[in-house]
């Protein structure tokens, strides 16, 4: 994993629910939000968004697994 800093944005509902559960001190309610929210949010910020076919690790229909889409001009 890089050592480069990445940043999270949440909506007005996670911020809710991460004060809710400071409050709280809702420990399951921690780890429900670190599995359901934090984990995606963290394997979207750190997944490679673009890999040149000359790079080692790319791997043919590799976009395919990150939700990407062939563009259409015009």
């Amino acid at each position: 994993m890089s050592t480069d800093k990445i940043v999270l944005t949440f909506s007005p509902e996670e911020v809710i629910e991460i004060t809710r559960i400071s409050l709280d001190e809702d420990r399951d309610g921690a780890l429900s939000f670190i599995k359901d929210c934090l984990e995606k949010k963290v394997k979207a910020a750190t997944s490679p968004h673009c890999v040149p076919v000359f790079e080692e690790s790319y791997k043919p229909g590799q976009k395919d697994q990150f939700g990407g889409q062939k563009r259409r001009n015009g």
